[in-house]
């Protein structure tokens, strides 16, 4: 496959002439900026891999095809290159079946917001021979199903069919327009093969400077002034955060808002909120939150789940605050967190005016007050910090390995490479590494935003397609690693040219079951007998001999003492442009 082309949009109106709809797919794709088209092919697409080959060999622009051999895979990597760089690929998969084996992954680009055109042939509606595209096969009966679009409905923000040919430029803009629009999302369309094999007079192709998607922009300004006068009053304020570092301007903005009134910052590590190392940074979600119980002012940014109300409780007397591309959450149908000061925003744009507003506020009684806040929460936090580490190096002999020994090794790592972007997908073993692993750019960081298991592959994919140079690490537990087809994903990874490095962390069990279940029957059978039912991975398969299947390197690690150096050898093949799997053996929980 060739190097990384980025396809810049085709702007004005485009006029073909005397052509085939697939082709005018393809230049549709191409007015919109698409770079990458991730292919799992049926009886179904061979008329769009036709218009890129014929492009090809006529030394016209055309997308870039990455040949998926599952589209598990093919989702993810989607998902993963609009994380990384906010521009929309598209995904063809086989009628039906096809868009069943997208799976969770779907679940994903919804609850991620990511955008990204979900394609999918549709069955040929016709037997008659001499219509293009006909039916010619005895799977064309089976294939049609009652409500094929029913498959994914729930989960996309549109969804049509092609049904005629001349309108299929009006069509994609309005599918990337969608797809774009705050908040994002995927977007679903089928192709019927006669319609991509029709030959048409005029196909017009929309300039798309004509259909940009819309943005919410910074919020009701009374509102955000309200906010601010809430924040500046704070005794004892707290930053809930997700996804704010979903951009450079969400990063920045909270950046300034927390060190001109001295807000602690929790966040989950959907994205790269905030620095991990900056002395207002105060935890992370689902266990390590601190100051949630006593803060009497809470700003929530772009929280799906701000807190668990079971496990840790909001104050009754706290004032809620959240700016939130989606404060509602229409698609969650039970969210029941308070919130006193909804903002329905783009934090990037609303957090630089908060803060202006608050600014404005500041007395000299408010700035003595915010330093003491600021010296106090930066002195707890470097405390917390640095008694993470010692706990962690205190571990540098223990066989089995500790996930916190993996983690503070994987952040000498990250001090030594600054280049690295994560992927995760570690699952139970999250928050441990997330106390070691403390990137400081933005950028630096991804998770799905959603549940469903086997996006990490090829999810690094797609963040390395999207950022060729950058070192794309992949942490990924073992069975988030099986449910990612590790051998089509490392497969894709090498046709593409995408080498990424996988660190598998393999604890032998599914802990994300295991977890409840302790803690729902801490005496029942499962506990006391020590056989957890539908758990237990052990003997895992051998990763590493896996990876060395499809050309990758591959290495076991079981000695604590050899974590930092395996990640020095895996990097050197990873550069070498062969993606590498670290299969690190971990204590069982």
């Amino acid at each position: 496959m060739a190097e990384r082309v980025d396809v810049a949009p085709v702007t004005g109106v485009r006029e073909l002439h005397d052509v085939e709809i697939a082709e005018a797919y393809v230049e549709a794709l191409l007015a919109r900026g698409v770079s990458y088209l991730f292919l799992n092919p049926g009886t179904d697409t061979f008329p769009i891999q036709e218009a890129v080959a014929k492009r090809r060999a006529l030394g016209q622009p055309t997308i870039e095809v990455v040949l998926c051999p599952f589209e598990v895979p093919a989702l993810a990597a989607a998902h993963g290159y609009y994380a990384v760089s906010g521009r929309p690929q598209a995904v063809l998969v086989h009628v039906d079946v096809g868009t069943q084996n997208l799976g969770a992954m779907v679940h994903n680009a919804q609850r991620g917001r990511a955008a990204v055109l979900l394609s999918a042939g549709r069955a040929p509606y016709t037997t008659d021979p001499s219509v293009r595209g006909t039916r010619d096969g005895y799977i064309h009966w089976l294939q049609e199903q009652l409500d094929q679009h029913g498959i994914v409905r729930n989960y996309v923000k549109w969804d049509y069919e092609l049904r005629r040919a001349d309108q299929v430029g009006e069509v994609i803009a309005r599918a990337y327009q969608i797809a774009e629009s705050d908040p994002a999302g995927p977007v679903y369309l089928t192709l019927p093969r006669e319609v991509l094999m029709e030959r048409v007079e005029q196909v017009r192709i929309p300039d798309p400077r004509r259909f940009p998607p819309v943005r919410l922009g910074a919020g009701d300004p009374d509102l955000l002034r309200r906010a601010a006068e809430l924040l500046v009053r704070a005794e004892r304020p707290l930053v809930l955060t997700s996804t704010s570092g979903r951009t450079r301007a969400g990063w920045d903005g909270l950046i300034e808002l927390a060190e001109l009134l001295a807000l602690p910052v929790v966040e989950w590590r959907t994205r790269a909120n905030f620095p991990a190392d900056h002395p207002l940074h105060a935890g992370y979600n689902y266990g390590l939150e601190h100051g949630l119980a006593e803060a009497d002012v809470v700003l929530i940014l772009d929280h799906d789940v701000p807190y668990i109300p079971t496990r840790t409780p909001l104050p009754e007397h706290a004032t809620v605050i959240q700016i939130d591309v989606d404060p509602v959450k229409e698609q969650i149908p039970l969210w029941s967190f308070p919130v006193d000061l909804p903002i329905r925003a783009d934090t990037g744009a609303a957090l630089p005016l908060l803060a202006a507003a608050a600014r404005d506020l500041l007395t000299e009684a408010d700035r003595r007050r915010i330093q003491e806040r600021r010296e106090r929460i930066a002195a707890e936090s470097a405390a917390r910090r640095a008694a993470w580490r010692e706990r962690a190096a205190a571990q540098a002999t223990t066989r089995p390995i500790t996930v916190e020994w993996l983690g503070y090794c994987l952040e000498e790592f990250r001090r030594e490479n600054p280049d690295l972007l994560f992927i995760d997908e570690a699952i139970t073993s999250q928050v441990p590494l997330f106390c070691q692993i403390r990137p400081d750019t933005f950028g630096s960081w991804f998770q799905s935003g959603g549940s469903g298991l086997g996006w990490g592959l090829g999810a690094a994919i797609g963040a390395k397609l999207a950022a060729p140079d950058r070192t794309v690490v992949g942490l990924i537990g073992d069975g988030s690693f099986l449910f990612g087809v590790p051998e089509a994903s490392l497969w894709i990874a090498r046709q593409a040219k995408a080498p990424v490095l996988i660190v598998v962390v393999n604890n032998a069990c599914y802990n994300a079951t295991k977890r409840p279940l302790v803690a729902a029957y801490p005496e029942g059978y499962s506990v006391t007998t020590g056989q957890f039912v539908g758990i237990d991975l052990s003997p895992t398969p051998r990763f590493d001999l896996l990876a060395r299947s499809v050309d990758a390197y591959g290495e076991r690690v079981e000695e604590p003492d050899q974590v930092l150096p395996a990640l020095r050898r895996a990097l050197a093949h990873v550069r070498d442009g062969q993606s590498a799997v670290l299969d690190v053996i971990l204590a069982r929980p």
